[in-house]
């Protein structure tokens, strides 16, 4: 494993694969770069793909971020640069793909696509019939989860979020022990990153600057307002492409990797430039 050093954060990652278009892994939120494991050796086969703990996550370290999804974007760009692996196919899960959004706006000259899976943009759903009203439910919904784990009540807090984007009921209560140990870890730092409006509703203005492809992918089992959000970011995007994927959920990586992986490569090999 390797680090770079960006400011007061120290930030761990992997390579896999050296031929290809580069490729970075950013993982959501209750997990780190360990939940892509079952894709990373086949994506290294025609691809450099680069997987890394964002802030806090993992193995990486450094002080709490102030603007979450900017600060995350911020030390993405750091580290495509110190590592030279750019202009990058990004791959993004749930809220990861409001970073790489910002990133692409940000520093289109360190992207070249991005493949996302259901960010969490409820602030999509603002301009449509009834929309404002369940953003503001959903809103309200995340401070009092917020609320939980600055009171201590951490468990109760990760299991709804869990359980919020599972396709099937009791989805806390069926995860190995394991994940639910690392969920937990990590739900302050989901708490953080959604204190960032941005996590939740990107910027208009920012999402029409977006020309590069972009593939989003919603699990044929997700909970429909998360479909929905797949299907609103896929038109508002320029050059935006909407997929479904057979049998799969929230996090397709996991439960199913060969289905995800197939619609994956696809769309990255498609843009792939050979190595002369």
């Amino acid at each position: 494993m390797s680090s770079i050093r960006n400011g007061p954060s120290t930030i761990f990652y992997e390579t896999y694969g050296d031929t290809g278009d580069p490729v970075a892994l950013i993982h959501g939120s209750l997990v780190d770069k360990r939940s892509w494991g079952a894709i990373l050796a086949p994506l290294g086969t025609n691809l450099q793909v680069l997987a890394y703990d964002r802030r806090g996550y993992g193995e990486s370290t450094g002080p709490s971020r102030i603007h979450s999804v900017r600060d995350d974007a911020q030390d993405l760009a750091e580290l495509l640069e110190a590592t030279g692996l750019y202009p990058a196919h990004l791959v993004a899960h749930s809220y990861a793909g409001a970073v790489a959004l910002r990133l692409a706006t940000d520093r289109p000259e360190l992207v070249r696509s991005m493949a996302l899976h259901e960010p969490p943009l409820i602030g999509l759903l603002a301009q449509e019939a009834d929309g404002a009203a369940e953003v503001q439910r959903w809103k309200h919904r995340i401070e009092d989860l917020r609320r939980d784990v600055r009171s201590g009540e951490k468990e109760r807090a990760t299991r709804e979020v869990v359980n919020t984007f599972s396709s099937r009921e009791g989805a806390w209560d069926r995860l190995p022990l394991e994940a639910r140990q690392l969920a937990l870890r990590y739900i302050g730092l989901w708490a953080e990153e959604f204190a960032d409006p941005e996590a939740v509703e990107p910027d208009p203005a920012a999402l029409k600057e977006v020309c590069i492809p972009v593939l989003l992918t919603m699990g044929e089992n997700s909970p429909s307002l998360v479909r929905r959000m797949a299907e609103i970011l896929a038109a508002r995007l320029s050059n935006g492409t909407l997929q479904s994927i057979p049998g799969a959920g929230h996090m397709p990586h996991v439960t199913s990797p060969d289905r995800y992986l197939g619609i994956l490569t696809t769309f990255l090999l498609e843009r792939n430039v050979p190595t002369v």
